[in-house]
C-alpha cells in the first residue's frame, strides 16, 4: 500500500468510526468530549478548554423512535441526531453545544435534554445583526458563555492564552485544508468526490493538531502527481452536505470532479480566517461578522449566488450542482436567490433534493447522467 493509499483509509476509518475515535481519544488522556451541532459554535473554545469537539452531523439510520419529539416535516440530520441520542450512542459526551441557527434547531437543546438528562446541552444564540460593534460583542459574549459552561465541567478556566493559540491552531487548519481542496480538484483520480469527503468529515472526530498533520502529509503527496483531473466534469457543490456516500460514488461515475464547494460541512467551516484582536472572544465574534454566503446567517445582501458564480469562474468549473436538504427550510429559502445569479452568470446548473435516509437514488442517478450529458456537449461546443 502506498503512502497515499494509507492516508486515504485512514481518513476513510476516522470518517466512519467517530465512536471509536472519541473512545480511544479518552482512554489516551482521560479527557472529556463536547458534540457539536452544525454549524458555527466556535470549536476553538471547547479545544482551549482541553476538551475534544466532536461533530454531530446526524448520519445512516434507522429513524424509529426519534418520530416521538421531533415533526414529520424535520430534515434527516436533525432526525438523525436525536435517534442516536435516544439510543445511547452519544453517552460518552460530557456536553453538548447547540446553536439555534433555524426553526427546526431551536427545540433540539430541550429534546436532547429529555432524551439524554444527564449530558448537559449548551445553547447558542448567533445574532442577526452580526456585523455592528453591538452583534460582534454579543457573539462574543455567547462565546465566552460557552467558556464558562465548559470550566464548569472541566473544574478549570478556559484563559486567553490558550483561546489565543487553540484560533491560531484552526486558522493554520484552515488554511491547509482550503490547500487540499485546490489540490484536489488537479487530481480527481485519486482524490474522487467520496475520497475528498472522507478527509473533511474525519476531521469532525479526532484533535485538530493531528487532523492537520495528517492533511500535511495528504498535500505533500499530491503535491508530487502531475495533474489528471483535465478531462473531467468540474463542478461546484452547494449545500449542507454531500451525504449519503452513495451519492458521491455516483458523483465519481459519471465523471464529475469537485471544483470547489460551499457546504456547511465543507469550505463554510474553513473559508473565512479568525482575524488578530487582543481579545479572542472578540476574534471569534469578527469572524462571525466577516463570513458571507451561508442559509444559516443573515444575509441581507443575498450573497450566496455571486459567491457561486465567483467560484466557478475563479476555479474554472463547468457548472454548480445544487444539493438541497429535504425539508431544510435555510436552504430552500436560499434557492431562487441562487437560481437567478448563477442563471444570469450564464452558468449551468442541477437541483437536487437529498436526505440521510435515502432509500433509493434512481432519481439522482438519472439527473445527473443528464447533468453530466449536458455541460459534456456545452464544453464540446464551446471547443469547437
Amino acid at each position: 500500500m502506498s503512502r497515499m493509499q494509507k492516508l486515504l483509509s485512514d481518513f476513510e476509518y476516522i470518517a466512519h468510526h467517530p465512536a471509536q475515535m472519541l473512545q480511544q481519544w479518552k482512554a489516551a488522556t482521560g479527557g472529556k468530549a463536547v458534540g457539536i451541532m452544525p454549524i458555527h459554535c466556535a470549536e476553538e473554545v471547547v479545544y482551549a478548554a482541553g476538551m475534544l469537539p466532536i461533530g454531530m452531523w446526524g448520519g445512516q439510520t434507522t429513524i424509529s423512535r426519534a418520530n416521538e419529539y421531533l415533526q414529520a416535516f424535520c430534515c434527516s440530520i436533525m432526525k438523525a441526531v436525536m435517534e442516536f441520542s435516544l439510543s445511547g450512542a452519544y453517552k460518552n459526551l460530557d456536553a453538548i453545544i447547540c446553536p439555534e441557527t433555524c426553526d427546526t434547531l431551536r427545540p433540539v437543546p430541550l429534546m436532547l435534554r429529555l432524551s439524554d438528562p444527564d449530558t448537559p446541552v449548551i445553547g447558542l444564540v448567533l445574532p442577526d445583526n452580526r456585523k455592528l460593534q453591538a452583534g460582534i460583542e454579543f457573539t462574543a459574549n455567547e462565546y465566552r458563555n460557552i467558556a464558562g459552561q465548559l470550566a464548569k465541567i472541566t473544574g478549570k478556566p478556559v484563559t486567553d492564552e490558550a483561546l489565543h493559540a487553540s484560533i491560531e491552531l484552526y486558522n493554520r487548519h484552515h488554511m491547509v485544508m482550503m490547500d487540499f481542496y485546490a489540490l484536489a480538484a488537479e487530481h480527481g483520480d485519486v482524490i474522487t468526490p467520496y475520497y475528498r469527503h472522507q478527509v473533511v468529515k474525519s476531521s469532525f472526530f479526532i484533535p485538530k493538531d493531528r487532523h492537520l498533520a495528517l492533511v500535511e502529509g495528504l498535500t505533500a503527496e499530491l503535491r508530487k502527481l502531475p495533474q489528471t483531473s483535465e478531462k473531467r466534469l468540474r463542478v461546484v457543490v452547494t449545500g449542507i452536505m454531500t451525504e449519503p456516500d452513495e451519492l458521491l460514488i455516483l458523483l465519481d461515475e459519471f465523471g464529475f470532479v469537485i471544483a470547489a464547494d460551499d457546504l456547511a460541512q465543507g469550505s463554510r467551516q474553513f473559508r473565512t480566517p479568525t482575524p488578530a484582536d487582543p481579545d479572542p472572544y472578540i476574534r471569534l465574534g469578527k469572524r462571525f461578522a466577516d463570513f458571507e454566503g451561508c442559509s444559516c446567517v443573515s444575509d441581507p445582501l443575498k450573497l450566496r449566488g455571486k459567491i457561486l458564480a465567483d467560484m466557478v469562474r475563479t476555479r474554472q468549473a463547468d457548472g454548480v450542482i445544487v444539493l438541497i436538504m429535504k425539508f431544510c427550510d435555510p436552504e430552500e429559502y436560499d434557492y431562487p436567490y441562487i437560481k437567478k445569479d448563477i442563471e444570469d452568470a450564464g452558468i449551468p446548473h442541477l437541483y437536487l433534493e437529498i436526505e440521510q435516509q435515502m432509500d433509493s437514488l434512481g432519481q439522482c442517478r438519472t439527473r445527473l447522467q443528464a447533468f453530466a450529458e449536458l455541460i459534456s456537449r456545452r464544453k464540446w461546443l464551446v471547443a469547437k
